[in-house]
């Protein structure tokens, strides 16, 4: 990993804060932890392809990766879809245990891994409905229909919000709607 460029965004600071301010230190915690694993996902699945490394940003939406070189989609695939799926089996690592904190932080990585698959850019999920849609439309259809399709997510979680009284959804609802529809804040 020699000349591993790391830039942080000031938009990774407001999202620690909120992160924060919703839930204290064992929120910003667990929410580390699970982007911890999901990241190592990403990270191993990199290694296995051959892939190097070149960056990591945090940014508003949590850590990217930047990887150097040109993959094919199939690989691309299946790096995305590897930090996923790293968060679900931490979570069900950690609702193995009877230890509270483990408990609360499987709940944090399975509700981030499940929130992180929705079909919405930048999110993973959004990423492989990308690939999906291309491999059956345009780019540019394919576009058109994720900006609608992580409009209507981040709807949806806003909704859900609001009927369960839930600020941290409510927010995470406003926040997908705007990397949606606005890519300059990815």
């Amino acid at each position: 990993m020699d000349g591993l460029a790391l830039s942080v965004s000031p938009g990774f600071a407001l999202l620690a804060a909120a992160v924060y301010f919703m839930g204290g230190t064992g929120a910003l915690a667990a929410f580390g932890a699970a982007a911890l694993a999901h990241e190592l996902g990403h990270l191993t699945a990199m290694f296995l392809t051959g892939v190097r490394l070149r960056g990591v940003r945090l940014t508003a939406f949590g850590p990217v990766l930047e990887y150097a070189g040109a993959l094919t989609a199939r690989e691309e695939m299946g790096i995305v879809a590897a930090g996923p799926l790293a968060g679900l089996l931490f979570a069900a690592l950690c609702f193995l245990t009877d230890v509270p904190f483990l408990l609360y932080t499987g709940a944090v990585a399975l509700l981030a891994a499940l929130f992180n698959l929705l079909p919405a850019l930048p999110m993973d999920g959004g990423r492989l409905a990308r690939y999906a849609l291309e491999t059956v439309m345009t780019p540019r259809a394919a576009g058109i229909a994720l900006r609608v399709l992580g409009t209507a997510c981040a709807l949806g979680v806003l909704a859900t919000g609001l009927c369960i009284r839930s600020l941290a959804a409510a927010a995470a609802g406003i926040w997908m709607g705007a990397l949606a529809n606005w890519p300059d804040l990815r």
